[in-house]
């Protein structure tokens, strides 16, 4: 374009954006330009006098969340190949993450600097919430390549620059950009970015993520290979939940929909892959309603690459009939006795429930703090559930778990057409749909910081406005709220307001970690293997006084959530009716003097349990006569399970069943 050309258009779309600012007069600006300038103003309501994108700290945290953004380790060759050719050439490369954080910064550095007194560095939001319409933000928002030039910009500090933005798409075309690479330069720039140059950068990228699911698919695939033996019903997913073998048992016990899994059992294998059994190597437990409202069941194991969970490997469990009827009960998915449900006589705990107690009794909001695993939503279902207000819903949101771009639509709802994909009539927000109730917000303290001003203003007001709405809504809701952090550290660290923090933290109720309370572990454990048999379909079960004395021992960092994920695995793989501390798979399970040496884990397959070592004689821990039949007997001969339930080979099985003489 002429830089006479440029000039023209820069003055014409200055008038058109004071015209805008100042009267609403929206006129002579591109289609979507006008929508991003509209969602700007009266959805997210950015000031278009701000001088600096908002920020978060670069410290250790922000140092992992650079190291554990998958798309950014992969972008990063790509990146610094583009980021050399642009050193001396007037623009800067950027990274953001497919929350709209700048990861990355790169290309000429003169640019570089000049940009940094609007905050356009790692560490700065510039999605549309954020900073109104940009190249990056508004490509997150439109989900398409952007070119956002000069006064286009929404906020009046950017109007100095032109930026051209191309999203990186995920191997799954239908899912939400995973990043976004932006070219910015001065406005006048002789060679203004080049969208096509950020849309061949960005599919750099995405050849490159295409090519790393191709390698995770076919290890899930091998890992599936080398299960088959085992007879059972098996489904190969990938780290998406999409279905990438199944055998015949599995598809005549599992309906499959279009090649995939039913879309409750698939939510609920995405919410395990993505969870602490995963995470943990442990065995992963689903369970789903399918047809009929038939209870359906999984278990498996997840596979790994690089650090990262790709896939799992599913046995699919015969149907367990019709689920049980819910108890007539005020509100749904309450328990009226939540408080019994909290299993334990430590004088810290017990002080905990009294507190909770206190607390059901009155309306003041309440903040519970516990390390992840503590059972905070027991407490909350508890409060609520012995609270004046047990007739009306309990509505639970867990903070951390929605992306920041959509919580405030969560909290909030928002009207219709104010998102695209929303729904048509628009939605009421979790805040209308627990009026009356209890409204229970988990990891609270990851908030964005636009989310806490509103929630302010609610608990202030009593009244919600929906995004992109104008209407107050009168609401009446108690807030517990649930946290792993200490709130009054994050406040310290501007990342949570104070005035919320004294809003909310008006009874506080400390949630004692396990390892605090070693006393009530056996009984915890005798209640989870109880729940454990239920789910595995067996009966029978007990775990001996020395498994007892090894979990009472043990620190339990992820608390009861891990404690019955030891318990799970271990009623899910042992050949005998009593658990033994071989069979618990902790990290530091003490050897008895009489054994070996050793515990190892061999993982050569996914389904592979531990296997033990030689002792120091040569002398095996083999298990006997008697033991073989048992194990026999509880996989119904099927050698392949005997041999996995036992940690060992097939041909290993069979040399002890020949040294033994046993036959069927």
């Amino acid at each position: 374009m002429d830089p006479a050309d440029r000039s023209a258009i820069r003055r014409q779309l200055d008038r058109a954006w004071a015209r805008f600012v100042s009267d609403g007069e929206l006129s002579d600006v591109r289609p979507d330009i006008a929508r991003s300038w509209t969602r700007a103003r009266d959805v997210y309501r950015v000031d278009p006098a701000l001088r600096r994108a908002p920020g978060v700290p670069m410290d250790d945290l922000w140092e992992r969340r650079c190291a554990q953004d998958e798309v950014f380790e992969v972008a990063r060759p790509v990146l610094a190949s583009f980021s050399a050719r642009l050193r001396d050439d007037g623009h800067v490369l950027a990274y953001l993450d497919a929350a709209g954080w700048m990861l990355w910064l790169g290309g000429d550095p003169r640019v570089g600097e000049a940009l940094a007194a609007s905050n356009f560095c790692p560490g700065a939001s510039w999605r549309e919430e954020a900073t109104g319409t940009s190249g990056p933000g508004t490509t997150l928002a439109e989900r398409r390549p952007m070119e956002v030039f000069a006064s286009e910009h929404f906020v009046e500090a950017w109007h100095g620059w032109t930026s051209a933005a191309a999203p990186i798409l995920a191997p799954d075309a239908e899912a939400p950009p995973v990043g976004i690479v932006d070219l910015t330069a001065s406005w006048d720039a002789p060679a203004p970015p080049a969208i096509v140059t950020a849309v061949a950068i960005a599919a750099a990228i995405g050849e490159r993520l295409r090519a790393r699911q191709g390698i995770r698919d076919a290890l899930v695939r091998y890992a599936m290979r080398g299960a088959r033996d085992a007879g059972d019903a098996l489904v190969a997913v990938d780290g998406r939940g999409r279905v990438l073998e199944a055998n015949d048992a599995a598809l005549r016990r599992l309906a499959l929909e279009g090649g995939e899994l039913p879309a409750a059992a698939r939510e609920r294998v995405l919410a395990a892959l993505r969870g602490p059994a995963a995470a943990a190597d442990d065995a992963l437990a689903i369970e789903w309603t399918g047809p009929g409202e038939e209870r359906r069941r999984a278990v498996g194991a997840a596979v790994r690459h690089e650090r990262a969970v790709v896939g799992a490997i599913l046995r699919v469990l015969p149907p367990a009939g019709r689920g049980r009827a819910a108890p007539s009960v005020p509100a749904p998915g309450v328990v009226r006795d939540a408080f019994q449900r909290i299993l334990g006589r430590s004088d810290r705990l017990r002080a905990a429930i009294d507190l909770a107690q206190v607390a059901a009794r009155n309306d003041l909001p309440v903040v519970l703090h516990g390390e992840s695993g503590t059972g905070k939503e027991l407490f909350a279902q508890g409060i609520h559930a012995a609270s004046a207000r047990a007739e009306k819903r309990l509505v639970a949101l867990n903070c951390g778990a929605i992306p920041t771009t959509l919580i405030e639509a969560e909290l909030f709802g928002y009207e219709p057409g104010t998102f695209t994909g929303g729904q048509r009539e628009g939605k009421a927000g979790k805040l209308e749909e627990a009026s009356g109730g209890t409204l229970f917000l988990d990891e609270v303290s990851e908030l964005p910081p636009q989310a806490q001003t509103a929630l302010l203003r609610v608990l202030q007001e009593g009244e919600v406005v929906r995004l992109g709405g104008s209407k107050a809504r009168p609401v009446d809701v108690r807030i517990v709220a649930a946290t792993n952090r200490r709130l009054d550290d994050e406040v310290a660290a501007g990342r949570f307001r104070h005035d919320l923090f004294f809003r909310l933290n008006v009874l506080a109720i400390p949630i004692p970690p396990l390892r605090e309370r070693s006393e009530d572990v056996p009984l915890l454990a005798r209640a989870l293997l109880a729940d454990a048999e239920e789910r595995m379909g067996r009966s029978g079960l007990d775990l001996s006084a020395a498994a007892l004395d090894v979990l009472s021992r043990h620190r339990w960092p992820g608390n009861v959530r891990e404690l019955k994920n030891v318990v799970l695995r271990a009623a899910a793989v042992v050949a005998t009716p009593v658990i033994e501390p071989r069979d618990l798979l902790l990290a530091d399970i003490p050897e008895p003097p009489s054994r070996g040496r050793a515990v190892a884990l061999d993982r050569p397959g996914p389904l592979a349990p531990e296997r033990r070592v030689d002792g120091p004689e040569g002398e095996t821990d083999e298990p006997g006569r008697d033991e073989l039949v048992a194990a026999l007997d509880a996989s119904g001969w099927n050698i392949a399970r005997t041999a996995t339930s036992l940690g060992v080979s097939r041909m290993t099985l069979y040399r002890r069943l020949r040294r033994f003489g046993i036959t069927r």
